[in-house]
């Protein structure tokens, strides 16, 4: 007897559990479909900027918007937010200040308020700094540190494609940028190297913009192997009436090539002057110089770094 009372106390705590959640689901969804009124803030999106123009600064990022709508409506809108969008290319104007106006009844509300009714938006106007968007082109410095593994080197060195850029931003921001650095770290190369590099201001301003923000860059690696020719002295800026010697008469020029320009190095490819302009009355020696090497051979130095000379009237 008392398992069947039991019974029935259990099932009469159910039918009294499902009519209250029935009761209660009904009385949410009637207070639901009743407008109530609803404040929210919500986030602005700025859209539509022309290419000329910059967007420096606004008086407002987020607004608090304040209607009436029906409680279902608001609910999902608490799940799902939205943001309020401002077409930028559509901005009032008064002089030099950009504004946009709030308007109660044309600026409805998107997603699940769009049935809303607004009666505030605070604030109710949002005003804009905009600058003339300038450009300019300005080289790229680059910081490398590259090194070779023994015997191999690179003859043009590492070259940007392209080997500028264009910055963008307001005009008082690019008056003070004359190049832009790229930055590269290569360790025993002995092959060909090519990639992308990132390109950056010196120190981060707002609102500067560089077109492209990274470059190609190439290196081309090469075999190379130390030659040297014998070459002749060449004597310039004699004083007139004066007959001049040096000692020696010929020097060693040292070089590094790579193997495939090997053979062309020749003698005649250079040109090592003594200028007699250098002459004091303390020193009897002068400093050949280089005054003319083929391109493609580099680290070029000489056998002496000083040479004699004589003076005959």
């Amino acid at each position: 007897m008392s398992n069947r009372n039991a019974k029935n106390r259990k099932a009469n705590l159910r039918v009294f559990i499902t009519i209250l959640l029935v009761t209660a689901t009904i009385s949410v969804m009637i207070k639901l479909n009743r407008n109530f009124t609803f404040s929210v803030t919500i986030p602005l999106r700025f859209e539509n900027l022309s290419e000329d123009l910059i967007l420096k600064s606004t008086s407002a990022k987020n607004v608090k918007v304040t209607g009436k709508a029906s409680g279902y409506d608001y609910f999902k809108y608490r799940f799902f937010s939205q943001d309020f969008p401002i077409d930028l290319s559509a901005l009032s104007r008064k002089k030099d200040r950009y504004f946009y106006v709030f308007n109660n009844e044309n600026d409805a509300l998107k997603g699940s308020l769009s049935g809303s009714t607004i009666t505030a938006f605070k604030p109710d106007t949002v005003f804009f700094d905009l600058d003339r968007n300038f450009e300019k082109r300005v080289p790229i410095e680059i910081r490398e540190e590259i090194t070779f593994a023994a015997g191999y080197g690179s003859m043009e060195g590492l070259v940007l494609d392209p080997d500028s850029v264009l910055v963008r931003g307001p005009k008082t921001e690019l008056d003070t940028i004359a190049r832009v650095v790229t930055q590269i770290k290569l360790d025993e190369i002995r092959a060909n190297q090519e990639g992308n590099l990132p390109v950056s201001l010196f120190k981060k301003i707002p609102l500067v913009e560089l077109i492209p923000n990274q470059v190609a860059y190439r290196l081309e690696v090469d075999k190379f192997t130390e030659g040297s020719v014998t070459v002749p002295l060449q004597l310039i800026n004699v004083p007139a009436g004066i007959s001049a010697k040096v000692f020696p008469k010929r020097i060693n020029v040292i070089f590094n090539v790579n193997l495939s320009n090997y053979e062309q190095v020749k003698s005649s490819d250079f040109r090592i002057v003594v200028d007699f302009k250098e002459t004091d009355s303390v020193s009897t020696s002068l400093t050949p110089q280089i005054a003319q090497a083929p391109d493609f051979v580099r680290d070029i130095r000489l056998s002496e770094s000083t040479v004699q000379y004589l003076l005959i009237k």
